[in-house]
């Protein structure tokens, strides 16, 4: 095998930047732990940026899942289905609500199919989309009209009757209502905008403000379903029910699945013709999703993700770290507000050997996969606390 030096050169030469510089080469995973081209390992506490998010890397039962399928039929197009996605809907109107399903492989296709789920529903002249200050909703041309205006330079212009207001602030979305509004996206906590969590009086008032006006609420779970916030969808914990839910990340068990799934009376505007992708609920990907779906059912990921996840961010609170101003989060998905530039501890943790992420310029952000072991999650705060101290 090439060394970790000779791939990040042969990046260079063969691999579109836009990632920036790659900052190692991985060759193998296991659970909560990741090792690169030189052998050195890591402790994972971003779940492969949220696509190992359930089970962490080759879990068994998945990988068992995926090697079964692909010996029986990978592919078939969308003429026709297959038992997996049904299932794997199933499970959706199980722990989510009364629904039906589109399939696609990320959660920036999820957030373009809803978008225009919403438009179509809506009706001729209601366009308009509200969506939030800090927000993060995909990079495509329609996800990215509903995401901040940093990500959209150089792209303009973008969709029209995009409207942006603060997060939380119910009078602001109020005001920003008019006859040619169709929906809302809301992301029940914004992860890319540095997991901030929003009151139940604001979710709830959104799902009254869209019933009052007939609007369509997306609630975008791509980072906080299933089961990361101690919920199986995030926004339970609100007590309220979007109309459409995009999932996605940790859905497939480290495979490429997205869902736009849309409540019973709004799905089939998206009738035939309106949408479509190639290789949507392919019976390999939809194996992987399942088999993730009922690990969390047989090993009560939702309640481990909500006590090992307040463990977790209370002993971030006790450590005393000076540069720690906040922690905050559901389950786990925690962000930690920090007085000092979070890329320098981001840097200092993975040189370390442990994978964080971050957002913004002053909050780190902490998903470990819901599977992680007592030792991993103490191994891992004692790695994070370290680099802090820094």
């Amino acid at each position: 095998m090439a060394s970790q030096a000779e791939l990040l050169k042969a990046m260079e030469a063969y691999i579109i930047p836009n990632y920036g510089l790659r900052l190692r080469a991985m060759v193998r995973g296991e659970g909560a732990r990741i090792w690169d081209a030189d052998g050195r390992e890591y402790v994972d506490f971003f779940a492969g940026f949220g696509g190992a998010g359930i089970a962490g890397h080759c879990h068994p039962r998945i990988v068992e899942a995926v090697r079964e399928q692909a010996g029986t039929l990978c592919c078939h197009g969308n003429f026709f289905t297959n038992p997996n996605e049904l299932a794997l809907a199933e499970k959706l109107n199980e722990h989510a609500f009364a629904g039906k399903a589109f399939y696609c492989h990320s959660g920036a296709e999820a957030n373009e199919a809803a978008l225009k789920l919403v438009r179509l529903a809506a009706g001729e002249g209601r366009y308009k989309i509200i969506s939030f200050h800090h927000c993060f909703h995909g990079r495509t041309m329609g996800a990215l009209s509903l995401t901040p205006e940093k990500f959209q330079v150089g792209f303009e212009p973008m969709l029209p009757g995009n409207v942006k207001v603060d997060y939380n602030d119910l009078d602001a979305v109020a005001a920003a209502v008019d006859g040619e509004t169709a929906g809302i996206f809301v992301e029940p906590i914004q992860g890319e905008g540095g997991v901030h969590i929003p009151s139940v009086e604001f979710m709830q008032g959104l799902r009254t403000l869209c019933d009052a006006h007939n609007l369509l609420l997306v609630c975008d779970e791509v980072w906080t379903g299933p089961a990361r916030t101690g919920k199986w969808f995030c926004y339970q914990h609100y007590g309220m029910a979007p109309d459409v839910l995009t999932v996605a990340k940790a859905l497939g068990g480290g495979a490429p699945v997205g869902v736009c799934f849309a409540a019973s009376q709004w799905a089939d505007v998206l009738g035939p013709g309106k949408h479509g992708c190639t290789m949507g609920g392919n019976p390999l990907c939809t194996a992987a999703a399942l088999a993730a779906c009922e690990l969390i059912e047989d090993e009560g990921l939702v309640e481990r993700a909500a006590a090992k996840g307040a463990e977790l961010a209370q002993a971030v609170r006790d450590a005393g770290v000076s540069c720690v101003k906040e922690v905050r989060g559901k389950g786990m998905m925690i962000g930690i507000q920090i007085d000092k530039p979070a890329a320098d501890i981001f840097k200092a943790a993975l040189d370390a050997g442990l994978f964080i992420c971050y957002a913004g310029t002053d909050v780190l952000r902490l998903a470990p996969p819901l599977v992680t072991p007592d030792d991993l999650l103490s191994k891992g705060l004692d790695l994070l606390l370290a680099a802090m101290r820094k």
